[in-house]
């Protein structure tokens, strides 16, 4: 009996690796069994959706369960377990403090915050909500959208003005949003409030989504430049590490 599980489990590798699909005997050859020992375990497998039948010549290829259990997997996982260790290591590298935001509508949610000793007391809170066009890590998701999509946020939101150096208009904010995406990052400086500068980036879901952020924030006398420097690297590395554990592929 293990031995069968083994080898279906063998099957289901091999047809992974084939999305065109595979006959009987090629499956056979490859797992080094009989074709009848093949086609008995494929019609087991067939039976529960975990492999089906394509094309004229009825080639074997993965099911669509796996549509169903990769669904299952993707809605169990917590976004903020995931990327707590690296929210940590980001944060004590930096010496600042570490955001993780999760786009809910037209506005950022945050949902986790990592502070050390050295860091100051600012705004954001976890469950405090801020608008897009005026933080770092809302410019990083905007950036992902298509011209369409941005259009879209454009004519059903507001530019409240927060500080001198806010964005309020769509040219300013397209403007920006094209450096975004040529640089990979995003700015807030002082946008949304004074003294107050991060630089962030886009974190995506299985379904290649930009659906969260992450940013390092701290007073402008810190973030300055030379600083920024080494900090861009290891929050774009993060960035796309917490992406890969949520399933992202690009």
């Amino acid at each position: 009996m293990i031995q069968s599980v083994e080898r279906a489990m063998e099957i289901l590798e091999i047809l992974k690796g084939s999305p065109k699909g595979m006959g009987v005997s090629e499956i056979a050859n490859q797992l080094g069994v009989a074709k009848s020992t093949a086609h008995r375990l494929l019609m087991t497998l067939e039976s529960g959706s975990y492999v089906r039948k394509v094309g004229k010549d009825s080639l074997y290829c993965l099911g669509l369960k796996f549509l169903e259990m990769n669904q299952v997997v993707v809605d169990s996982l917590n976004v903020v377990e995931i990327a707590r260790p690296h929210l940590e290591k980001l944060s004590k590298e930096s010496g600042e403090i570490v955001h993780l935001v999760m786009l809910d509508g037209n506005e950022l949610l945050y949902i986790d915050k990592v502070e050390n000793s050295s860091t100051i007391r600012i705004y954001s809170q976890i469950g405090k909500r801020a608008a897009l066009y005026c933080t770092g890590v809302g410019k990083a998701i905007l950036a992902k959208y298509d011209e369409e999509q941005l259009d879209d946020y454009i004519n059903h939101n507001s530019f409240h003005k927060y500080t001198e150096y806010t964005l309020t208009t769509p040219e300013e904010l397209k403007t920006t949003l094209k450096e975004v995406r040529n640089n990979g990052f995003a700015f807030d400086n002082q946008e949304h409030e004074i003294g107050i500068r991060c630089v962030a980036a886009a974190v995506f879901d299985s379904s290649r989504k930009a659906k969260y952020g992450i940013s390092i924030t701290g007073p402008v006398s810190r973030m300055i430049d030379q600083h920024l420097e080494t900090y861009i690297p290891k929050l774009t590395e993060t960035a796309d590490n917490i992406s890969r554990q949520l399933g992202y592929r690009k």
